[in-house]
């Protein structure tokens, strides 16, 4: 048997674009435009249709698997229209959860070139996320993460954050939260706002499973968490403890 050709992904992503310009809307181009501060072009095309563009694809070429889905997702993401590189997020989002622990150092790149929560939080906190979740014990993916911890670009930083997301979360098995505590300190004096947040995230989504850890990882370190990161923190707590907190926080 012959091996199967890959699809050709410059059609297939060329293909795409007209389906997002013709979804696109001029107002809502221009308000995203400015409220993302972007550089890059913006047709103004709402979520649900990039959605379905990304549905569609998967459906007409069932060829498709997780490492040919990284070549398209590079070949959208080139050029200068931002709803190409939502439809990339987008297509590696529908393959997450085939992918092997390597798959952290291809998503990469994407994450260093976002430069936006739009784009990297649909990296992180669901693609990266969802590989963690599939591989938490994983050397490659404790060493990746590590190490984008310790990255001078605060959005490879927020991505080691997020990818813990769903391991921590109700959707896992509680695994990683020595790594993630230990990142998480050594960014809390950090006064950039997406890494304050995602510290806070993950803490508040670790707090509907293991609510006593949360404690234990903000009461020493009151000091120096900041409010954005402690609103989030305590929200699934017991009120005792939400309210403890909250008042040594005031109180600081």
């Amino acid at each position: 048997m012959g091996v199967t050709p890959l699809p050709d992904l410059a059609t297939i992503a060329s293909q795409a674009e007209e389906e997002l310009r013709a979804g696109g809307r001029s107002a809502r181009a221009e308000h995203e435009k400015a409220y993302l501060k972007s550089s890059l072009e913006h047709a103004g095309t709402p979520l649900p249709v990039i959605r379905a563009v990304a549905r569609r694809i998967r459906s007409e070429h069932p060829d498709l698997d997780a490492s040919t889905a990284f070549a398209l997702a590079a070949e959208l993401w080139k050029g200068s229209l931002h709803e190409r590189r939502m439809l990339a997020v987008m297509t590696l989002q529908q393959y997450a959860d085939t992918m092997g622990s390597r798959s952290l150092e291809q998503l990469e790149p994407f994450v260093r070139q976002s430069g936006t929560w739009a784009l990297v939080d649909g990296l992180a906190g669901d693609v990266a996320a969802r590989i963690v979740l599939r591989h938490p014990d994983d050397p490659v993916v404790d060493a990746v993460l590590r190490r984008w911890g310790a990255d001078e670009d605060f959005w490879v930083r927020r991505s080691a954050l997020l990818a813990h997301l769903h391991a921590l979360g109700r959707r896992g098995q509680f695994v990683g939260w020595d790594r993630f505590s230990g990142l998480a300190d050594s960014m809390l004096d950090e006064r950039e706002f997406f890494i304050r947040k995602a510290i806070g995230w993950v803490l508040r989504e670790a707090g509907k499973r293991r609510p006593a850890l949360v404690v234990e990882f903000v009461q020493p370190r009151i000091a120096r968490i900041s409010g954005v990161t402690i609103r989030e923190a305590v929200r699934y707590l017991d009120p005792p403890d939400r309210d403890a907190l909250l008042a040594a926080y005031r109180a600081r």
